[in-house]
């Protein structure tokens, strides 16, 4: 094999297709990277047998071939070169791959490409495409509440539905939950339900904002799902399982509504949740409803006490206390001017969603609440 590459877009693929690679997994082929030179295209692809990234990167291939490099050396090396053009050789010295770029050279050992994992090919039948900024949109949004808590490994995916013009993304850590919807550039035929690893889908995010595609076409099979960028083939395990049955916590109708200017309601939050501390358990951020007003309350034992009041288009009196973080979460996660809480009792989660005009809302997030230990 020898392929002569551009130093700046080889690069930028190999960066790219390194965050594919293992960086967990005692079987060293997994660090690696697979290179494959043919007519004039280096392809590069890189797995950690749960998501796989490839692509590939224009090359003079003089001699087409096979090889698999650990990912950590062969990105410094060549990250850190000012040449324009690097040559890439196999063949000269069993087992090593030499690289070469002016007066300079490095030779890298290597790993078997015959025992590289057979990667996933895109299936064009049965696949749609959706706006990659949509896409972007509706992963940002749902993933401030999916679970890190490997345990329970649905809980750290985003349940993904597909059907007729429109995708909705879920995810839920049992304290709060967030569900978008996004209509699709082209209508999927049937319907279909995923879990799809929330790490994955905040991955598939940041290669397209790092392209200058406009679509992504995702494609599924029984236990994966693909997404295809431009050139760049993005494929994960599907996580199995059953999600829970968000439908049933969504409460049906509410006891009140209540308007608050979104910006506002932000900068409020941040400023009283300096007094919370991220303390352990955390301490409860309170939203005390009066007439026309809301009073934001943080009352820590250690810290002091902050409260700040906001005009709301409350009608009662009614208290109601949230965990301060997963408050700000949800508030963030609008996009209207105004964000509208949607609550019942006390005790019983509350419901944020973005103000519309007699519309449905295209987002929610679900809270529960907490008890505050200093209410009187």
């Amino acid at each position: 094999m020898r392929a002569v590459c551009n130093t700046d877009q080889f690069g930028g693929k190999l960066a790219l297709v390194s965050r594919g690679v293992s960086a967990r997994s005692t079987i060293q082929l997994l660090g690696g990277i697979l290179l494959e030179a043919e007519e004039e295209r280096v392809r590069l692809s890189a797995t950690d047998m749960e998501i796989s990234i490839q692509t590939s990167s224009p090359a003079r291939v003089e001699k087409g071939g096979r090889v698999v490099i650990p990912a950590r050396i062969f990105n410094d090396v060549v990250r850190s070169l000012s040449s324009a053009e690097i040559v890439l050789e196999v063949g000269l010295s069993e087992g090593v791959v030499r690289l070469s770029a002016r007066e300079n050279e490095y030779h890298i050992r290597t790993y078997a490409a015959e025992d590289f994992p057979r990667l996933p090919q895109f299936d064009e039948v049965g696949a749609f495409k959706m706006s990659g900024e949509a896409l972007v949109e509706t992963v940002e949004k749902v993933s401030r509440s999916y679970s890190r808590d490997e345990t329970r490994p649905v809980l750290t995916g985003i349940l993904i539905s597909f059907e007729d013009s429109r995708v909705r993304m879920v995810t839920t850590d049992s304290y709060r939950l967030s569900v978008k919807e996004t209509e699709l550039t082209t209508t999927f035929e049937g319907s279909r339900e995923a879990i799809i690893p929330a790490r994955a889908m905040q991955e598939v995010s940041r290669v397209f904002s790092g392209s200058d595609e406009e679509q992504v076409e995702v494609a599924l099979s029984e236990n994966q799902a693909l997404f295809r960028i431009g050139d760049v083939l993005f494929a994960t395990r599907l996580i199995e399982g059953n999600f829970p049955e968000y439908r049933r916590l969504l409460p049906a109708t509410y006891e009140r509504e209540i308007s608050i200017r979104r910006e506002d309601l932000i900068d409020s939050l941040r400023r009283v949740n300096l007094f919370a501390q991220r303390q352990t358990p955390p301490v409860p951020v309170s939203l005390a409803f009066s007439k026309d007003t809301v009073e934001i309350m943080v009352r820590s034992g250690e810290v002091g006490e902050a409260r700040e009041r906001l005009p709301a288009t409350s009608e009662d009196n009614f208290h109601i206390s949230f965990n301060p973080s997963y408050l700000l979460d949800g508030v963030s996660a609008v996009d209207t001017d105004n964000v509208v809480f949607r609550l019942n009792e006390s005790l019983k989660p509350g419901l944020i969603v973005p103000e519309t005009e007699g519309e449905k809302p295209d987002f929610l997030y679900l809270i529960m609440p907490m008890r505050d230990p200093l209410q009187g």
